[in-house]
């Protein structure tokens, strides 16, 4: 039986997500946690639906952004290429996140799904983020190691807490061990489409298991297309940080989502969708 009209995602919120999902991914702020915190703190019917309906708008808004990056990298990740020198040396950096992931990614969902575990990964990833602006290493991404590769990879693993991002902790450990700022964001960059593909195609299964895939079809296409188009209007945000860019802003904007998501909390004394 078909779900009542008011439990599938509206359109216009998905619109919304997808033309926020492309910028988000072009900077160190979390992507995730906002598609979380932004519908939840404009009181959007988004944030009312079951957890599973979330997760599917989810999927198709990595996907946007996978695609509109394979197609149309930007152009700093272009005049690049030999940065990162082997797919094998990606598959290094994603491989924790993605192992953690596969065992723990419910359990992880709702522990720190909600809008207060969010904000406090958006300040946690605020911290790493102001220590990594105060290291200045010289090494470039060219000189990614296997070894530097496992370290950029177990401090992706924080990424899976919502809020923190996974740009924001693969370029603290880049930092930390030595790159430049630059070549730091290069690194965190070359594993954003695998990263998206993988995403997508693992929480798709489950939409296409569960049979959400009819249902839910046109808010799935309006978010994968928004979120696609976000991306290639997006993408000289990621030239900014491969420059040499600062962090303070994406600092002060992620510290500012956090306050006044905890601020909501503590007014309403409401934790938001679980």
């Amino acid at each position: 039986m078909s779900p009542p009209t008011e439990s599938r995602p509206r359109l216009v919120d998905a619109a919304l997500l997808g033309l926020l999902h492309g910028p988000a991914e072009m900077v160190p702020i979390s992507s995730s946690g906002h598609a979380t915190l932004v519908p939840w703190l404009l009181d959007l019917p988004y944030a009312k639906l079951p957890a599973s309906r979330r997760k599917a708008i989810e999927v198709a808004l990595h996907a946007g952004t996978a695609a509109a990056l394979a197609v149309a990298p930007p152009r700093s990740a272009i005049e690049s290429r030999g940065a990162i020198r082997s797919l094998p040396l990606t598959g290094l950096m994603i491989a924790p996140s993605a192992a953690v992931g596969l065992l723990a990614r419910a359990r992880i969902g709702r522990s720190l799904g909600t809008p207060s575990t969010i904000a406090v990964g958006l300040l946690a990833g605020s911290v790493a983020l102001a220590g990594a602006e105060a290291c200045r290493g010289s090494r470039a991404a060219v000189d990614l190691s296997p070894a530097d590769a496992l370290k950029v990879g177990a401090a992706q693993v924080l990424a899976l807490w919502p809020g923190f991002s996974r740009s924001a902790a693969t370029i603290t450990a880049a930092r930390a061990i030595g790159f430049a700022a630059g070549d730091a964001a290069r690194i965190a960059r070359s594993g954003v489409v695998p990263t998206s593909v993988a995403a997508a195609a693992l929480e798709g299964i489950g939409v296409v298991r569960e049979g959400r895939l009819r249902e839910d079809g046109p808010a799935l296409a309006v978010a994968t297309g928004v979120a696609f188009g976000s991306t290639l209007a997006s993408r000289r945000l990621a030239g900014v940080l491969e420059n040499g860019g600062s962090l303070v802003p994406w600092i002060l904007l992620r510290t500012a989502s956090a306050m006044v998501t905890l601020l909501r909390i503590r007014s309403l004394g409401d934790d938001g969708p679980q």
